[in-house]
């Protein structure tokens, strides 16, 4: 009889637990784009050269388009590892903003050791994809539907069940 308490205690525990981690969750993302909405293709200044990229969809299964700062600290922890997800099938794209200046970027980007495809996002941008913390991130199919948003730290198997679930 006692075990059968403890592990009906324990149970609901991680029930609260698990409505915690949902109800947070909903609320960090209420002002994003919805999923299930696309995104059109759109072009932005590249930091490594600063030729003006396309971006699009239709050449990956999946894209994964992270938003940082300079300056979050939050970001200098998750930013490293994007580059574990980037494949043939799935795109990863960093774009920055809130810089004052591309040495920031540059240095920035330097110091995390990321070294995937970033673009530099302008206040446009940031309106456009109503990105109001950071990190915030979208995952897109190859038509730019969005399948999944977050805000914040992101844990690599978080990550991981985002690209590759439905």
């Amino acid at each position: 009889m006692m075990k059968r308490k403890k592990w009906l205690k324990f149970s609901f525990e991680i029930l609260i637990a698990i409505a915690l981690f949902i109800g947070i969750s909903l609320f960090l993302t209420r002002g994003m784009l919805p999923t299930a909405s696309t995104i059109a293709p759109f072009k932005l200044a590249q930091l490594s050269s600063n030729e003006v990229e396309l971006v699009e969809w239709d050449k990956h299964d999946k894209t994964l388009v992270y938003f940082f700062a300079p300056w979050c600290s939050v970001c200098r922890i998750s930013m490293p590892t994007l580059s574990l997800f980037s494949n043939e099938n799935i795109q990863v794209i960093a774009i920055a903003l809130d810089w004052s200046s591309i040495e920031e970027v540059s240095k920035f980007v330097e110091g995390v050791g990321y070294k995937g495809k970033v673009l530099l996002g302008t206040e446009q941008t940031k309106n456009t994809f109503q990105v109001d913390a950071y990190p915030s991130y979208y995952v897109t199919d190859n038509s730019g539907k969005i399948s999944h948003r977050d805000r914040g730290l992101s844990t690599p198997p978080g990550l991981w069940l985002r690209l590759n679930g439905p």
